[in-house]
């Protein structure tokens, strides 16, 4: 029976080895016919790169540098122009034993591939989770695929974007209102906001609730308008209606929470898995597929008594028109009553496989860019005070937003600096940063890249990579970067100044070029037709701006999608600017207390750690933060900023040490003439002369030796008299250079404000070489040097991340659960060592020169993975000390009680309610029944009539420290541990 067995699984990994081989080996050869580069990954990844990747990277990086990275999800967004680079091409194949796939950030690629529909047709493939609902817009290709189009399209014109503005206008105006709360109004500021992504997302759903489906929903404290339709109330409801576990609003957010166990497991495991996630899976599954349902019956009803689509988009009613409505009903043959057109049919799943689509076009995406620009405004004040001015002057600062015209308004809104902060953050954060396009089947296909013609092989899949062409410095103007001066290009940057820069040379040869791309699908199927920027900013090359793809295929709703983006905006910063919270470093108290450099200071440190979150997001269906990840921010009053607010002299100093910093870059500025002529003259800035002088500070001087104040007074004297010469000198004629004075100006103030008395004295007595210095000015010397020094290794271990990453590891260890898992790790580890022995493998030789003897290394004996040996202690092990304790401390759980008796006595705002901690599984009852588990089968030897192999019980004793003792020990430092950790939070 075992020879059996091996044999049948030594022939299931021959056969997996020979398809490998066989299959790599085919892929590589249709790359090399290509003559496009490629890289070769010798192992199938596609599903399983979270079991290579951290198991390769034990190697030298040398082994994996080079192609590693393509088995990293969304590896073009987090590392841009990083591998492009290194390889000297935009273009290249990766050949794996299971797929040839092609990734390219070239724009002129990009544009021939997305016009050229069908014969690069999208990869629906990878969207077929997506029908989950029902065959939709996103999902379908061919002549199926324009059929959804058209009927979707027909929502999206000038008309229903003019609605859209003003809703997005009303609720941008209801997120405010919770926001600040009460008093948050009076007080000018709202409190620390940490659910910035979840409130965005609730107000995308209310815009596409509404404009799109009829549906009124409400933000914490709105009530329902009397007069709304019955029908309609129930989906806008706060309490979940009858029938119903959950509200309308909560079903659509916990569905796209929850949308990869949705769209890995159906709906019967989801309903028997002991999982919190699984359960809230299926309520959120269940619900919003019986709201649905509800709502296509009533449209059903409304369309057939004769009612006509009500205002707004009302993307449900054109959908069942398609299908009820009188037209649909015309097309049936009069003799045999049957549709003439019935392959091209909407079923009822189509409509709901549909309004699903359009609630996550229409939502996720907008609510992801409208949180991405608001953080990265607050990360950028300069840009935030250029969109205020922008917005004064266009709707002015004391109007009513409700009285903005969308005729009159909209396109001069997305003209200004509203538009470009929406380009910018799309530009650096697309919702989408592949899109996914495939070669057709049935014929190979032909590419232009940089006058070379490509060969691509039927069925290649191909990755249009929207996040690194967007970033590519070949087809966007830049410059060196200003916030990292390492960088040659600013494209990583957040600078929505650049969409008012002009094209470059080979940008505009590019654009021309365009309308000659040969395009094999010209039909009109809906949707906006215009640019995607408006024509008063930079116009990007065809192809390196995608944040709504490109072609025939796409975004139906992306003119919508910036009108809302630009309306919120401007109801916000009309009034408000958005501020980093820095909780994390200082206290509202302490940050009044300080001055506006310690204040700056402080916002730095709050910017890169925002930076480095944003660097973070990644995609499910959308890029955003995911985890909990989230950046703090505050909404203040304009005009009572914490960190832009200056005194006139902190100002003036600022300015000054501007510039001095660039004198290269200002002494030629004939506006700056005067200033570095004076500058010169007076021997250092004038202004830090004065501020040094200011009656404030004190300085205590060491009174000179006789001889030195004569020496002083003697070049005091002659320094006013040259002083006075060049004075002369200038007003004739000008015989020093204007570059050597500044450098010398700089030069000189660069230590100005950090110069003392102690320290002229010192640098006065070095000049002087008769005088040498006196003990008192050696020990100040040696001081400073020890303080610089102390200083600078402060420095160093701030900016390595040692300090960050070590609280970070203090705090994920900090947990009751990190205890449990050492504790279960310790044994597992003496465990190993008895079911899983090491056996020798190889020697490492002698070294001669390093005096190194032969080594022999011992691996773990894999083949004992095939034998009972094995398997008998490691699965008793793993029943009695994980899953069964697992098991009962999931279902008896004292922590989840606890946390349902606490929301039902605390209500607070939708979203944003205060939760006790519900522990998946409870430490305690997990710890007491491992106890009890190992006092009776590894102490007492009970089998449970043989279930348990009495051999397996005796090795596990030997192998653990200390046997079943050892493991009490440990269950009661668990179970400690957890009481302990109740207490703290109680």
């Amino acid at each position: 029976m075992s020879f059996a067995v091996l044999a049948a699984i030594g022939a299931a990994v021959a056969v997996a080895i020979y398809t490998c081989v066989s299959g790599l080996q085919r892929n590589i050869a249709k790359a090399r016919k290509t003559g496009l580069v490629y890289i070769v990954v010798r192992i199938p990844w596609m599903l399983t790169f979270w079991i290579w990747v951290p198991l390769i990277k034990l190697l030298p990086e040398s082994l994996w540098a080079g192609w590693l990275f393509v088995m990293i999800p969304e590896w073009g967004h987090s590392t841009g122009q990083e591998h492009f680079d290194r390889m000297g091409t935009e273009t290249f194949l990766v050949a794996s034993p299971g797929t040839l796939m092609l990734y390219t950030q070239h724009a002129e690629v990009i544009h021939r591939v997305t016009q050229r529909r069908e014969t690069f047709p999208k990869d629906i493939a990878q969207y077929g989770v997506l029908e989950m609902f029902g065959r939709n817009v996103l999902t379908t290709e061919g002549a199926l695929w324009r059929l959804h189009r058209k009927v979707t399209s027909a929502s999206f014109n000038e008309k229903n974007a003019a609605h859209t503005f003003a809703e997005a206008i009303n609720q941008t105006r209801g997120m405010l209102d919770m926001w600040f709360g009460q008093d948050g109004e009076r007080a000018g500021t709202t409190k620390t906001i940490r659910t910035i992504e979840h409130d965005t997302m609730t107000w995308a759903l209310n815009i596409i609730g509404y404009v799109g489906f009829g549906l009124r929903l409400l933000w914490p404290g709105q009530t329902l308008p009397k007069d709304i339709d019955p029908k309609l109330a129930r989906y806008g409801s706060l309490e979940a209606p009858p029938g119903h576990t959950l509200t309308f609003a909560d079903s659509v957010a916990l569905t796209l929470e929850r949308i990869v166990a949705i769209m890995l497991y159906n709906e019967t495991i989801l309903r028997f898995l002991p999982f919190k996630f699984a359960r809230e899976a299926y309520q959120a599954k269940t619900n919003y597929v019986q709201y649905m349902n509800e709502f296509l019956n009533d449209k059903v009803e409304e369309t057939r008594a004769g009612g006509a689509p009500r205002e707004g988009m009302d993307i449900m009613g054109q959908l069942v028109q398609s299908k009820y409505g009188e037209k649909a009903s015309s097309k049936k043959d009069t003799n045999t009553n049957t549709n003439t057109n019935n392959a091209f049919k909407l079923d009822d799943s189509d409509i709901i496989g549909n309004a699903f689509i359009m609630i996550v076009a229409g939502h996720e995406t907008t609510a992801n860019t409208l949180h991405f620009s608001l953080v990265e405004l607050a990360n950028n004040p300069a840009a935030q005070r250029r969109l205020q001015q922008d917005v004064d002057a266009v709707l002015g600062p004391d109007t009513d937003p409700a009285t903005w015209d969308y005729d009159k308004h909209i396109n001069a809104l997305l003209a200004s600096h509203v538009g470009a902060c929406v380009n910018e953050t799309l530009r650096l954060l697309p919702p989408v940063t592949g899109i996914p396009k495939v070669v057709t089947p049935d014929a190979e296909q032909t590419i232009t890249v940089d006058g070379r013609t490509h060969v691509l092989p039927a069925g290649l899949s191909c990755t249009l990579l929207a996040g690194c062409v967007q970033r590519n410095p070949r087809w966007w103007p830049t410059r060196p970067s200003e916030r990292d001066p390492g960088k040659a290009t600013d494209l990583d940057d957040y600078l929505p100044e650049r969409w008012y820069r002009s094209s470059s040379s080979k940008g505009e040869e590019q654009e021309q070029d365009a309308a000659g791309i040969e395009e094999d699908d010209k039909g009109d199927y809906g949707g906006f037709q215009g640019s995607d920027v408006s024509a008063s900013l930079y116009r990007p090359v065809r192809g390196s701006y995608l944040p709504f793809s490109d072609g025939p295929r796409s975004c139906l709703g992306r003119r919508i999608a910036m009108v809302e983006m630009g309306a919120a905006l401007a109801v916000i910063f009309q009034r408000y600017t958005v501020e980093l919270a820095v909780d994390e470093w200082a206290t509202d108290a302490e940050v009044e207390r300080m001055g506006a450099a310690q204040r700056r200071e402080v916002y730095r440190k709050a910017q890169d750690k925002s930076r480095d979150i944003l660097r973070q997001a990644d995609s499910v269906l959308t890029l955003k933060l995911h985890g909990g990840k989230h950046v703090p921010v505050r909404l203040v009053k304009r005009g009572r900023e914490s960190y832009e607010g200056y005194r006139k002299s902190e100002l003036e100093l600022a300015i000054d040490e501007h510039l001095s910093d660039n004198v290269s870059r200002y002494q030629q500025d004939s506006r700056f003439q005067d200033y570095f002529k004076s500058r010169a003259r007076a021997g250092g800035s004038p202004i830090k002369k004065e501020a040094l002088a200011a009656p404030e500070l004190k300085v205590s001087r060491r009174r000179a030796p006789k001889p030195v104040e004569e020496i002083v007074a003697a070049e005091t004297e002659e320094e006013a008299e040259e002083e006075e010469e060049d004075s002369s000198s200038n007003n004739n004629t000008e015989t020093t250079s204007l570059p050597t004075l500044a450098a010398e100006a700089a030069s000189a103030t660069s230590t100005a404000l950090a110069r003392t008395p102690g320290r002229a004295a010192l640098a006065l007595a070095s000049r002087i070489q008769q005088l040498p210095a006196t003990p008192a000015d050696v020990a100040h010397a040696v001081d400073r040097s020890t303080v610089a020094v102390r200083a600078r290794v402060a420095s160093l271990y701030q900016e390595s991340g040692l300090s960050e990453a070590t609280q970070t590891t203090r705090e994920w260890l900090s947990t009751v659960h990190s205890v449990v898992s050492a504790i279960a790790l310790f044994e597992l580890y003496k465990l190993r060592q008895e079911v899983l022995p090491d056996r020798y493998a190889f020697t490492i030789p002698a070294v001669g020169f390093l005096g190194s003897p032969d080594y022999p290394v011992h691996l773990p004996d894999m083949f004992a993975l095939v034998t009972a040996a094995f398997w008998g202690p490691a699965l008793t092990w793993a029943v009695t000390s994980v899953v069964l304790p697992s098991l009962v401390g999931y279902f008896f759980n004292l922590s989840s009680g606890a946390a349902a008796h606490h929301q039902q006595t605390v209500k607070g705002r939708r979203g944003g309610r205060q939760e006790q901690v519900e522990y998946a599984v409870d430490p305690v009852m997990f710890s007491i029944v491992k106890a009890i588990v190992t006092y009776v089968v590894y102490a007492q030897g009970v089998t449970f009539c043989g279930a348990i192999n009495p051999e397996s019980v005796s090795r596990i004793n030997s192998a653990l420290y200390s046997g079943w003792k050892g493991v009490l020990v440990g269950t009661a430092v668990s179970g400690l541990t957890a009481v302990y950790d109740a207490v703290l939070r109680k």
